[in-house]
């Protein structure tokens, strides 16, 4: 027997996404997306911009398997202004076992950005609930990572492959079947807001890792620190050559002398806006910080705060490239070898945690020396390490400066690394 919960669904309403049924207000929106040859539609859908055609589709044929149980076909569209972002239908409809197939498309635009895992999420869920299923199948070629990331991150649980079982271009191909029965809900937790440090490596977009460029996609707000909010920053000229999603937050980053007013002040305003976007329906923001999350960076500092306000949320990090892996690159510099001990130093302090660490360890890094530099050269000449230093600073942007240290000749930009590397005299000397 047809449940009449699911003839009667008018509308589903998420965090950012809504779900409901096509009408003849959407005649625009769909026929711009047959122009421009969009593939995300029911297959009943028609492929031809025909005003006469698209009409009907919207008043009858998207609605009729609807009236009789075996289908339900759902625009998924902003909430904010209801702008259409793509479908989803659940098909396959058998009320003898309460089962259904669910599938979805998202228009290219709106891609990577969670829309899918939320439309994904609220029609499965209304299924298994108000509209008395007992088991939603989804359908993912093995190859379409994207899909198979939408239904992991829905809930749903691989059960295997089905071999060959959907035709398409070059032939048969085999799907990943995953599915979520009602059970499954009842052991769900509710889903905790996250907080995602995100190194981008030191400035060059093309040092950004997969994982990175993903997660800032997905993300409903990224965040990214500035010195003003009339300038970009060096995280946010990474961030958009990737994504247009990045919202500028002020950091004292130029700020010396410990915990001064104004650092203060910028971490508990960026703390503000990460607090207030999960209050707004936000389950994911996104801190970008170059480097790496976990390296010297301005993200601890907000996440402490964070926590601190929301004891609630999650905090991860993706780690980036650092300053001394991308200088050590591009000068052709080992940073370590055998049993070699590498010290990390930074000079914001003054230059004697330097001077031991030359003495102690083989290869020293310092970071941030550009107020100290005259006294950094001349540590160097009287440790005797001078000449093997190398220096770098705007890695991987314009204006980019890598050179021996003995030729450092002026001042020294804030954000600069300095490469000591280890004397090794012969092949695998240091094993």
């Amino acid at each position: 027997m047809i449940d009449q919960t699911f003839r009667d669904l008018a509308r589903l309403d998420g965090d950012r996404i809504a779900l409901r049924p096509f009408g003849p207000g959407d005649a625009a929106a769909l026929t711009e997306a047959i122009r421009a040859g969009a593939e995300y539609f029911p297959p009943n859908f028609p492929r031809e911009p025909d005003a006469e055609r698209v009409a009907w589709w919207l008043n009858e044929g998207v609605h009729q398997p609807h009236r009789f149980g075996l289908a339900l076909h759902l625009a998924v569209v902003d909430r904010r202004d209801d702008g259409l972002l793509g479908t989803l239908g659940l098909f396959k409809v058998d009320w003898s076992q309460l089962t259904c197939e669910v599938g979805y498309g998202i228009r290219p635009g709106a891609r990577g950005r969670g829309h899918a895992t939320e439309a994904l999420r609220l029609a499965s869920r209304w299924a298994l609930g108000e509209a008395g299923l007992h088991r939603v199948e989804l359908r993912a070629a093995v190859h379409n990572g994207a899909s198979v990331r939408v239904a992991e991150k829905a809930g749903f649980l691989r059960e295997g492959v089905a071999r060959g079982a959907e035709r398409g271009p070059g032939g048969s191909h085999d799907m990943i079947v995953f599915s979520l029965v009602a059970p499954d809900l009842a052991k769900e937790t509710p889903e905790r807001p996250k907080l995602i440090g995100i190194g981008v490596g030191p400035g060059d977009p093309e040092l950004v890792t997969a994982k990175a460029v993903r997660v800032l996609n997905e993300a409903d707000v990224v965040l990214v620190p500035v010195m003003a909010l009339d300038e970009e920053g060096r995280a946010e000229s990474v961030v958009r050559a990737h994504t247009a999603k990045a919202e500028r937050v002020v950091f004292a980053l130029n700020d010396k002398g410990g915990v001064t007013g104004r650092r203060a002040a910028a971490w508990d305003g960026a703390a503000d806006r990460v607090v207030r976007a999960f209050d707004e329906g936000a389950r994911t923001v996104a801190f970008a910080t170059i480097g790496d999350p976990n390296v010297y960076s301005t993200f601890t500092y907000l996440a402490q705060t964070v926590r601190e306000r929301r004891p609630d949320a999650e905090v991860e990090t993706v780690p980036g490239i650092t300053a001394m892996q991308d200088l050590a690159a591009r000068s052709g510099t080992v940073l370590a070898e055998g049993a070699e001990p590498l010290a990390l130093v930074p000079l914001t302090g003054g230059v004697e945690r330097f001077r031991a660490a030359l003495e102690t360890c083989d290869t020293v890094v310092a970071y941030k020396f550009g107020s100290v530099a005259e006294e950094v050269l001349e540590v160097l000449k009287d440790s005797g390490r001078l000449d093997e230093a190398v220096y770098g600073a705007r890695l991987g942007l314009r204006g980019e400066d890598i050179r021996p240290a003995r030729e450092i000749d002026g001042p020294v930009p804030y954000l600069s690394a300095l490469i000591v590397p280890g004397r090794r005299t012969s092949r695998g000397g240091k094993l």
